[in-house]
C-alpha cells in the first residue's frame, strides 16, 4: 500500500475512532437523560392519578357523608323498624343512589340482611358479608371490596371502593354501604386524564380498560387495596422519537466529520508523501537501470530535504562506479565469449587441419590409385562434418546474441503442448507419454515458447539415444499461481560435474552439443517472468518450466 494511502487511512482510523467512542458515550448519556425525564413526567402522572384516586374517595366519603344526613335515609330507616316493612324501602336504595351517581348502594340491617340493595335488587332479605364487613372498619374509612353485579352472563364479582354510614332509628341500626366500581367509565377517565393505557385487574383477571397500547410502553401500577390492581401503560414514542433525532443529528455530525478527516488526510498525505514518492519512483528507476536519477526537493523539508541531497550525491556516485562496471564487465564477458568461441572453432579445425595433411602425404607418393581416392572420401566427409558443425556454432551463436524480445499474449500452455507433441511420434526405441492438465492459460511468445519445448525433448532424446531408446514424458499442471511445463526422460541423468554450470553458454556432455540450447532456453524463460530448473528424475531428468498463470 502506498505511504500515502497509509496516511490518508491513518486520519480517517483516527476520525472512525473518535465517532465510534464519542458517539455511543453520548447517545448512551443522552438515553439515560431522555429516560429520567421519561420517568419524571410518568411519575408526575402517577401523582396525577393517586390525585384523582384520593378525589374519588373523598367525593365518596362526602357522598355518604351528605347521604346518613339526609331525611330520606332517616325515613327509610324509621319504616325498615316496621314490621313487616313497607314495599318503597326495598327499592329505597336504588331511588337514592342514583341522583348520587353512586355506583354501589346497600341497605343492611345490624345483621348484615339486605334491606334494599341499589346495585343487585335481587338479594332482599340475603345476608351480604363483603359489604357488612366495611362497617366494622373504623369510622368514615373508603374500603375497596368486590361486589356482585347482575349481568347478562348472570353474577360477576367487579370492583369497588365503598364506606359505610349508620343511621339510628330508636334501638334499630340501618346500615348504608355505598361507593363507586372501578368499571370502563374510570378507565376512560384516568385514560383523559393521563393519555396512557389503563386496565384494571381484579385478582389476576382483566375486568376493564380503556385507552390503545402504545408503543415502546412504560408500566406502572396502583394496588387497589388487596383486591385490584390498576395498569397503566405510557407511551414512550416520545422518548423513541427523540432518540433516533438526535441519532440522526449526530450521525450526520459524524459524518461530516468523516469527510473532512478524509479531505485533510489526503492533503496532508499528498503533501508529506510527495518527496517520498519522488524519492520511491527515483529508487525504482535506478533498479530498472537507469543510474543518476535526480529527484527534485519539492515541498520537502527537514530530514526529507537532507535525505534527498544525500540519495542525489549517492546517486551520481553510483553512476560513476556503475558506468565502470558495466564497461569492466562488457569487456569481460566478451572476453569469456571470444575465448569459448574460439575454444569451439578450434575443435572443428584440428580434424581439418588433419584430413587435409592426411590428403597432402598421400597425394606426395605417387600418382592417384584408388587407396588415395579412399582416403580422400573419407578425409572429405570428416572435413563437410567439422564445417557444418562450424555453421551451427555460428548459427547457434548469433541467434543466443540477437534473441528477439518475446511478444506476449494469452495462450493455453497445454495446447501448445498438444500441437507441438502431436509431430512426434515412436521411433528408434523412443515412446512420448503426455498428460496435460486444461485451462493453463498464461502470457507469453508462442514461437519462443515452443522453441523452449522443441529444445527440452530434443535433449530428451539425445540423452537417451547412447541407451537405445527410453520414455520421454511431457507433462502440465497447475501449482499455486504457475502454470508448469515438465519435460522428463529415462535417461542416464545429469552428471553431477555439469549440475552447477549446466545453463551457462557452451556447457555439454554431448560430442556434437553446442551448449546453447539450454542458455537459451533459460533466457526465454527469464524474459517470460518464469522459472526454470533442472533435476534428477530417478531414473534421468526432469526440466520444469513454470509460468505466472493468468487467473
Amino acid at each position: 500500500m502506498r505511504l500515502r494511502w497509509t496516511i490518508a487511512l491513518a486520519f480517517i482510523a483516527l476520525a472512525l475512532l473518535q465517532v465510534a467512542v464519542v458517539v455511543p458515550l453520548a447517545l448512551r448519556n443522552l438515553s439515560r437523560l431522555l429516560s429520567a425525564q421519561q420517568e419524571a413526567r410518568v411519575d408526575q402522572m402517577m401523582v396525577a392519578v393517586e390525585a384523582e384516586t384520593t378525589r374519588l374517595k373523598d367525593g365518596v366519603r362526602t357522598t355518604m357523608d351528605e347521604l346518613a344526613q339526609s331525611q330520606a335515609l332517616e325515613d327509610v330507616a324509621k319504616d325498615a323498624a316496621k314490621v313487616p316493612p313497607p314495599p318503597h324501602v326495598t327499592t329505597a336504595a336504588a331511588t337514592l343512589m342514583r341522583p348520587r351517581n353512586l355506583d354501589v348502594l346497600a341497605l343492611l340491617d345490624d345483621e348484615g340482611r339486605t334491606l334494599s340493595s341499589g346495585h343487585l335488587p335481587a338479594r332482599l332479605g340475603e345476608p351480604d358479608d363483603p359489604l357488612f364487613q366495611v362497617t366494622k372498619a373504623p369510622a368514615r374509612q373508603v374500603s375497596p371490596r368486590e361486589v356482585e353485579l347482575s349481568s347478562a352472563q348472570g353474577l360477576v364479582q367487579a370492583p369497588a371502593i365503598v364506606t359505610a354510614r349508620a343511621v339510628d332509628y330508636g334501638d334499630r341500626r340501618v346500615w348504608a354501604v355505598g361507593g363507586v366500581l372501578l368499571d370502563e367509565g374510570r378507565a376512560k377517565a384516568l385514560a383523559r386524564l393521563t393519555g396512557a393505557r389503563v386496565e384494571v385487574h381484579a385478582r389476576d383477571r382483566l375486568v376493564t380498560a380503556a385507552g390503545e397500547l402504545p408503543r415502546a410502553p412504560v408500566r406502572r401500577s396502583l394496588a387497589v387495596g388487596e383486591i385490584a390492581e390498576v395498569r397503566l401503560f405510557f407511551s414512550g414514542a416520545d422518548l423513541l422519537a427523540t432518540r433516533s433525532e438526535v441519532l440522526r443529528a449526530f450521525l450526520a455530525l459524524a459524518a461530516l466529520g468523516l469527510v473532512l478527516a478524509i479531505v485533510a488526510g489526503f492533503f496532508i498525505s499528498r503533501r508529506v508523501t510527495r518527496p517520498v514518492e519522488a524519492l520511491t519512483g527515483a529508487a525504482r528507476k535506478i533498479a530498472e537501470g537507469t543510474p543518476g536519477v535526480h529527484v527534485e526537493p519539492v515541498s520537502a523539508s527537514g530530514e526529507l530535504a537532507t535525505l534527498i541531497t544525500t540519495f542525489n550525491r549517492m546517486t551520481d556516485d553510483l553512476k560513476t562506479a556503475t558506468d565502470r562496471l558495466v564497461a569492466s564487465e562488457r569487456i569481460a564477458a566478451w572476453q569469456e565469449v571470444a575465448r569459448r568461441l574460439a575454444h569451439e572453432i578450434k575443435n572443428p579445425l584440428t580434424p581439418i587441419r588433419m584430413s587435409l595433411e592426411t590428403l597432402l602425404a598421400a597425394s606426395q607418393r605417387g600418382p592417384v590409385d584408388e587407396r588415395f581416392m579412399g582416403i580422400f572420401k573419407e578425409s572429405a566427409h570428416a572435413v563437410l562434418e567439422e564445417v557444418d558443425r562450424l555453421k551451427r556454432i555460428v548459427d547457434e551463436f548469433s541467434q543466443f546474441a540477437r534473441l528477439p524480445r518475446p511478444v506476449l499474449a494469452p495462450l493455453e500452455l497445454s495446447e501448445l503442448t498438444q500441437q507441438v507433441m502431436s509431430l512426434y511420434a515412436p521411433h528408434d526405441g523412443l515412446t512420448y507419454v503426455v498428460e496435460l492438465e486444461p485451462g493453463l492459460r498464461v502470457s507469453g511468445d508462442r514461437d519462443q515458447l515452443t522453441q523452449v519445448l522443441v529444445n527440452l525433448v530434443k535433449n530428451a532424446e539425445e540423452a537417451m539415444a547412447a541407451q537405445g531408446g527410453g520414455t520421454v514424458t511431457v507433462r502440465t499442471s497447475s501449482k499455486g499461481r504457475d502454470a508448469v511445463l515438465e519435460v522428463a526422460d529415462s535417461g542416464p541423468g545429469i552428471p553431477a560435474e555439469l549440475k552447477p554450470r549446466l545453463f551457462e553458454p557452451y556447457v555439454t556432455s554431448k560430442p556434437q552439443g553446442t551448449g546453447l540450447g539450454l542458455a537459451i532456453a533459460l533466457r526465454i524463460a527469464q524474459e517470460h517472468e518464469g522459472v526454470l530448473v533442472a533435476e534428477d528424475a530417478n531414473p534421468g531428468a526432469r526440466f520444469r518450466l513454470s509460468l505466472p498463470r493468468i487467473l
